[in-house]
């Protein structure tokens, strides 16, 4: 019995069709997933403590360099600075005079008609005038370098993605009040097996596949690899610069590959 049954297992399996083996591109490997982020993200908050006069602009707005994100109330510093003009005004008039007199002292010391003693009087009374004038001078430079702080602006241009302040807070030194992104230029941020690592370096291509864009692929460039790994995970990370695209947001999800 056993012939016909082994005969006909060979019948049935000629009759299958041959299984093509699936060939893998061993030129490219895979990071582990990362996420999309801007070029520049920085949290702007104020150097001095006052109270929000106005707020410009909110969430999702786009700013240009120098644009003005809020202003604080300024009629204190404004006085200080006043009143520290008007000290400086008198200094400089009381330097003038000071100037004058050690000039006419000197002459009548060489003329001989005046004591060593009252001319070291006068040099020392234009000594103590000029530095009496640098310090009121010091004291207006404070006052409208305190006055410049009322005034936020952006540091360059970008978007507003986080708003953290209303009109009437009063705003601490070095809290956050606005988060600007600059998204002209967008980078893939990936964590790299260590591998894997040392074969990537700068300015190798790289293609990030973005699942928010149904699997849309992006062509890049590595700018980054940081020579520094994770001690647990024993990943490296590794920054590719993106080329441009309309629905391209930071936060995105997404994987990289590289090409050896």
């Amino acid at each position: 019995m056993q012939g016909p049954l082994i005969g006909a297992f060979l019948v049935i399996l000629g009759t299958l069709p041959a299984v093509q083996a699936q060939t893998i591109d061993s030129s490219t490997r895979y990071a582990s997933t990362g996420v999309v982020m801007a070029n520049r993200s920085a949290a702007l908050g104020a150097k001095i403590m006052g109270r929000v006069q106005r707020v410009s602009h909110e969430e999702g707005d786009r700013v240009q360099q120098g644009d003005v994100l809020l202003r604080l109330e300024s009629l204190e510093l404004q006085a200080e600075l006043a009143s520290a003009e008007a000290s400086l005004s008198l200094a400089k008039t009381e330097l003038v005079y000071k100037e004058k007199l050690e000039t006419r002292m000197r002459r009548l010391y060489q003329a001989k008609t005046l004591s060593e003693e009252q001319l070291d009087d006068a040099t020392f009374a234009l000594a103590a005038a000029r530095e009496k004038a640098r310090i009121a001078k010091a004291a207006v430079d404070r006052a409208k370098a305190a006055l410049k702080e009322t005034v936020l602006t952006a540091p360059f241009d970008g978007v507003i993605t986080a708003k953290h302040v209303e009109i009437g807070q009063l705003t601490e030194p070095g809290a956050t009040l606005f988060v600007l992104e600059d998204q002209c230029q967008l980078k893939f941020r990936t964590n790299v097996k260590e591998q894997d690592v040392a074969r990537i370096e700068k300015g190798d291509k790289a293609v990030v596949i973005i699942d928010a864009l149904d699997g849309k692929t992006l062509q890049g460039q590595v700018s980054k690899v940081i020579p520094s790994g994770d001690p647990k995970t024993h990943a490296f990370v590794v920054e590719i610069d993106l080329s441009p695209h309309d629905k391209l947001y930071p936060g995105m999800f997404g994987k990289a590959s590289f090409k050896d």
